[in-house]
């Protein structure tokens, strides 16, 4: 009996589905978020800059729903300022809005979230509702920071985490960003940071597949059909390698094929990064990453 594994509830719901968040953050970033807390014990000043927003720069990331947030309540947050960093097909369109309506937002070019230039900031600000699970927003927890987002089924996993502050309305957005400015972080405990790692994220893969009880069953089927018990050899493939390589495979089938991402509930043509993200990361072309090959 097989199951289906939802990274959240945004998914399509479906037979034999389980919600399970099988995702986990770069190592960079719990250790950011390590040097934050040993510099709060030691008394210094962990945050220097206030809030900010990061990810590509088209309407369906977040943007429409923060010009809207900051268009409505422009007299609450006066004096409240969010640095924007992203770029995309529609930056021109999204900055010209955020001025026309005369918002307090600063615009940036995209850069990678663990730039030393973000580490400083102590609030980040995701009001995007089209992502199935938001790797930035755990990102920023894993840095130590507070995240403000929608209370919405993409965001379940994180609200676990003291320093997730979620909104239903925009007059609780307000709040949370005036909650958020006037106070400091929670460090996270030694469980948060497993809970936020790859190596959580496989051990709830094995969990909740089931596929630790398939492999420990194959083997007790072998050893039976074999007769006496053989002593493992050092040549033998270790378990946790094997299985570290099939989530990688299947991690690579899943990403790599458009198909199977839309069905998922990923946004259409943000597979592979865009020329001008490339340039704006300091990557290598797309041409190059993703080379289509002739004869």
């Amino acid at each position: 009996m097989f199951q289906v594994l939802r990274l959240s509830a945004a998914t399509q719901e479906l037979p034999k589905s389980i919600i399970c968040n099988v995702h986990g953050v770069n190592p960079k970033f719990l250790k950011v978020g390590e040097k934050i807390a040993a510099e709060k014990e030691q008394g210094n000043q962990a945050f220097s800059k206030g809030a900010y927003f990061l990810g590509k720069m088209v309407w369906a990331k977040g943007y429409r729903e923060l010009i809207d947030l900051f268009a409505k309540h422009k007299n609450d947050l006066e004096g409240f300022k969010l640095d924007i960093y992203g770029s995309g097909e529609d930056s021109q369109e999204v900055q010209y809005a955020a001025r026309k309506l005369d918002l307090n937002l600063n615009f940036f070019k995209g850069r990678d979230h663990a730039d030393d230039s973000l580490h400083g900031y102590k609030v980040f600000v995701n009001p995007s509702v089209s992502d199935v699970l938001c790797t930035a927003t755990a990102e920023a927890l894993a840095m130590g920071k507070f995240v403000i987002c929608a209370d919405h089924p993409s965001n379940e996993f994180f609200r676990a985490f003291p320093n997730c502050l979620t909104y239903k309305t925009s007059e609780d957005f307000v709040a949370r960003v005036k909650e958020a400015m006037n106070n400091e972080p929670q460090p996270l405990t030694s469980e948060q940071r497993y809970n936020l790692s790859w190596e959580a994220a496989t051990q709830r893969f094995m969990q909740y597949s089931e596929l630790d009880k398939v492999l420990n069953n194959e083997e007790t089927l072998s050893c039976k059909a074999s007769g006496p018990k053989v002593n493992k050899s050092i040549s033998m493939p270790i378990l946790s390698e094997a299985v570290d390589g099939g989530l990688a495979f299947a991690h690579y089938c899943f990403t790599g094929n458009e198909i199977l991402r839309l069905s998922t509930g990923a946004i259409p043509g943000t597979r592979d990064y865009s020329k001008q993200h490339c340039m704006d990361l300091h990557l290598l072309p797309p041409q190059v990453q993703n080379p289509v090959y002739g004869w």
